[in-house]
């Protein structure tokens, strides 16, 4: 009995088998036809919108039609069917009428019954089960719908990564953005940690360049940053550390210092104080002024006198350079001539933490100009990621502001006028004057801004309705004590245009710009332009 009992126990399972393979046949074209399906509808979103390019499209159908193959794949293989479940199944699909089902649940104890009527019972259901024709009463079978349909969707993918994604332009700028983005993050971050372990700057020091740097780090990592945002944000940013920078600028006081330190750089006792003075050594000058004040009473009189003079010769130069330290050399080169051997050395103490507070302002303002040109850069790689190339343009535009704007001006014909002006020290630019003899300056060869700039024409309000005011009685009686303005006579006023220098009113139009971006509300895209203009414009 056993015997017969594995044979209908080996035919149950395979016609499982055959289930399972009828199942598959079903369930995973259906399982792949939901992966494509689903990358149909990424495919269709990355067309409406900035999404995927078209090479992560291809990516999607592959992954999505891979992963549908294998959850219908998980959907046949994890149906574990008991044997009794297995005979039932036979039973409902062949028309054997409960014989396996019944067979299965005798051999297991289910049901109770006789010996000899569990062999006939079993013979039964063997014979019957050979009688049975899986192929017919089974078939295997393919669904050409799903397959219809997984072939539409394949052609529909297929066409959405083969043709172009108008999005995805869109999407490269977005993604280029982002990484120029967070390229800046990285270099804000390694600012921060230069600047903080920068030793020659004081703690205040680092505070100050650290805020500016710090802001546009927290903005900038906010996440969701538009191109427009980043670019105001470090430009901000930019202008901050540059006004640090000029807050700290010695350069005209090294620049003197090679003058003024050699009067010392020839003298035995302040050699070394004066050659750290030629060469900008304002470190090396402060520990030489110190050490040359320990060094005082052990100089003969002769020796004091002529460092006296010396010391008084460099004062002199230094002085509507640096006033502070002009006034302390002074005070050495008096107190020495004295006699006062002490008070010199107090003097040139406080000579030396002068010197040593120019070192460290020397040191933030080279760290925040280094710092706002690499700001600098990184907004334009920005703006450039952001416009599609538009940034170098308006970088080349911005650079040639000065000849644009003078060219604008500019009348065809021979005008009574003519500017000229020398652009940064290189060479003489030309600029046509129109024929109201409004001269303006162009730019010169060497690329810099002319020095005259033009200024519009006075207005004639001679026959403009005034408005009567009351003058005080002293003006009525003597108008000439109250000012020009009442004793003047109508002037008949012609053609008043002119020409100033260009530096002169520079700096106030510039202010001007700086405090409207501070004070007034300025979109943000267009701060970080309106900073280039007026740095194209730089004299």
């Amino acid at each position: 009995m056993d015997t017969n009992f594995q044979d209908l126990v080996a035919q149950l399972r395979r016609w499982h088998g055959r289930r399972r393979v009828r199942d598959g046949l079903l369930w995973l074209p259906k399982g792949l036809l939901a992966g494509l399906m689903l990358a149909v509808i990424v495919a269709t979103a990355a067309r409406l919108r900035p999404l995927l390019d078209n090479r992560q499209i291809a990516y999607v159908a592959v992954g999505a039609g891979l992963i549908g193959l294998l959850v219908g794949l998980l959907a046949v293989l994890g149906q574990r069917a008991t044997l009794l479940a297995q005979a039932r199944f036979a039973d409902r699909q062949f028309g054997l009428k409960e014989r396996a089902g019944t067979a299965v649940e005798i051999h297991t104890g289910a049901l109770t019954v006789p010996p000899e009527i569990a062999e006939e019972q079993l013979a039964d259901t063997l014979t019957a089960a050979a009688r049975v024709d899986a192929a017919r009463d089974l078939p295997l079978r393919v669904n050409g719908r799903d397959w219809a349909f997984i072939l539409i969707a394949m052609v529909v993918l297929a066409t959405a990564v083969l043709l172009p994604n108008p999005q995805e332009t869109i999407l490269k700028k977005a993604r280029a953005v982002q990484q120029a983005i967070a390229e800046q993050i990285q270099t804000l971050e390694a600012l921060q940690e230069e600047i903080q372990q920068n030793d020659s700057l004081t703690e205040e020091q680092q505070q100050e360049l650290l805020q500016p740097i710090a802001g546009a780090l927290q903005d900038l990592q906010a996440g969701n940053t538009s191109p427009e945002q980043a670019v105001a944000t470090l430009s901000e940013a930019e202008a901050d550390l540059r006004q640090l920078a000029a807050d700290n600028n010695t350069g005209e006081l090294q620049q003197r210092l090679q003058e003024a330190g050699q009067p010392l750089a020839e003298n035995s006792a302040g050699q070394q104080l004066g050659q750290s003075l030629q060469s900008g050594d304002l470190s090396g000058a402060a520990a030489a002024a110190a050490q040359l004040a320990d060094n005082l009473p052990t100089l003969s009189p002769e020796e004091r006198q002529a460092l006296a003079n010396d010391l008084a010769a460099t004062a002199a130069a230094l002085q509507g350079v640096d006033d502070q330290l002009a006034q302390q050399l002074a005070d050495a080169a008096q107190a020495l001539q004295n006699g006062d051997t002490a008070a010199a050395q107090e003097a040139l103490r406080d000579a030396a933490g002068t010197l040593q507070q120019r070192a460290q302002e020397n040191a933030a303002g080279q760290q925040a100009q280094a710092a706002a040109g690499q700001l600098a850069n990184g907004r334009q790689e920005i703006a450039q990621a952001g416009q599609s190339g538009q940034g170098q343009e308006q970088t080349a535009q911005g650079n040639q502001t000065g000849q644009g704007q003078s060219q604008s001006q500019q009348g065809q014909g021979n005008g009574d006028g003519q500017g000229e002006g020398q652009g940064e020290g290189q060479g003489l630019g030309q600029g046509a004057g129109n024929d109201q003899g409004e001269g303006t300056g162009g730019p010169g060869p060497g690329g810099g801004h002319a020095e005259n700039v033009f200024v519009p024409e006075i207005r004639d309000l001679s026959g403009e309705q005034g408005v009567d005011v009351e003058l005080p009685a002293e003006c009525a009686a003597n108008p000439a004590n109250c000012g020009a303005l009442l004793s003047e006579t109508p002037t008949q006023l012609g053609t008043e245009g002119s020409t100033v220098p260009y530096n002169q009113v520079f700096g106030d139009y510039r202010n001007a710009a700086s405090e409207a971006l501070s004070r007034d509300y300025i979109p943000l895209g267009m701060k970080g332009y309106i900073r280039d203009y007026f740095s194209s414009l730089e004299p």
